[in-house]
């Protein structure tokens, strides 16, 4: 770990080497963590134990910050100070009651209709002016999200060698669960993905990423989030959600998986049967939290809501799908 400039910096490196030792990618949390160490180098330097008043100046809503968001760049400074206090060091918890109940997001459901738009903007999207291939890249990744069902980082995170162009297959590296798991393409996507690996090798040959940036590494969450927003205003017509659920890139995921529980309904499969694929395929650690899924599809399909327990909300709560 370099980079860390506080006089926390050593006890921050070692809650970072034991998440990492236990298998935990852990990558949103040591950003929030990397930014909690330049505030506090910045504001408090030389200063060994973490006091109240470094972990509530970090704690405080800044404008415009969502709940949910502030509860993701508090969470992992709890877990610091609880770390440090478990070594004997002086530490302040910033309560659990701050900053209050994480609002639940309800998913955006794409309508086929939508579904189409967003993929033909991705077709027309322009080359960028400042280089690289995005006009390669985007319709290529959104379509392995939404027809695979991946999260937006384990897509973004590819490595060329983790896609099997021979045999059809993806390895997902170890994601949420902290499993690896193998993924199967259909035929129109293995014969797409052949497509775009020929077309973007001649750009990038020795690339790392499956979907590189212009050095040939990742992309970036943000860059993901910007291009999909991109796509939802270039929309014919554009995508704009309504209040409280606003269309988000992980929204393919819950689109295709929905697909899936109603595909197999309608086709007189019995989707309960088969739940132990899906979570499978979905890289859930724990078949139970598929069930969500099955009480989104009643949510927007009617026509399935046998198929939902009318208290799977209360008894699998959504989890948090941050990245």
């Amino acid at each position: 770990m370099t980079g860390l400039g506080s006089g926390l910096a050593p006890h921050i490196e070692s809650l970072l080497d034991l998440k990492h030792a236990i298998g935990w990618p852990y990558t949103t949390s040591e950003r929030h963590l990397r930014a909690f160490d330049a505030m506090c180098a910045a504001e408090y330097p030389g200063q060994t134990t973490l006091s109240r008043p470094m972990a509530m100046h970090w704690a405080t809503g800044r404008p415009g910050e969502h709940v949910n968001g502030q509860m993701r760049r508090i969470t992992p400074v709890r877990q610091l100070a609880k770390h440090m206090a478990g070594l004997g060091v002086d530490a302040y918890v910033i309560p659990s009651g701050i900053p209050g109940k994480q609002v639940r997001y309800r998913p955006h459901l794409y309508t086929p209709g939508e579904l189409r738009a967003i993929f033909q903007a991705a077709d027309r999207i322009d080359p960028s002016p400042h280089g690289g291939q995005r006009h390669i890249i985007i319709p290529a990744v959104f379509r392995m999200i939404y027809c695979l069902g991946l999260r937006p980082g384990e897509a973004r995170r590819l490595h060329r060698t983790d896609v099997d162009l021979t045999r059809g297959t993806i390895h997902i590296r170890e994601s949420k669960g902290h499993k690896d798991r193998l993924v199967f393409l259909s035929t129109d996507l293995h014969n797409y993905c052949r497509r775009y690996d020929a077309t973007i090798s001649v750009y990038h040959p020795e690339r790392v990423a499956f979907f590189p940036n212009q050095t040939g590494g990742f992309y970036s969450p943000s860059t993901l989030d910007y291009w999909f927003h991109q796509l939802l205003a270039a929309a014919t017509p554009p995508i704009m959600g309504v209040e409280g659920s606003r269309p988000r890139v992980y929204d393919l995921r819950h689109a295709h998986v929905v697909e899936v529980i109603n595909r197999w309904t309608r086709a007189g499969h019995d989707p309960q049967a088969l739940l132990a694929y899906l979570s499978l395929h979905l890289g859930h650690a724990n078949p139970d939290n598929t069930w969500y899924y099955f009480h989104l599809a009643a949510d927007f399909h009617p026509d399935l809501r046998a198929l939902a327990n009318t208290n799977i909300e209360a008894t699998f709560p959504e989890a948090s799908h941050a990245l």
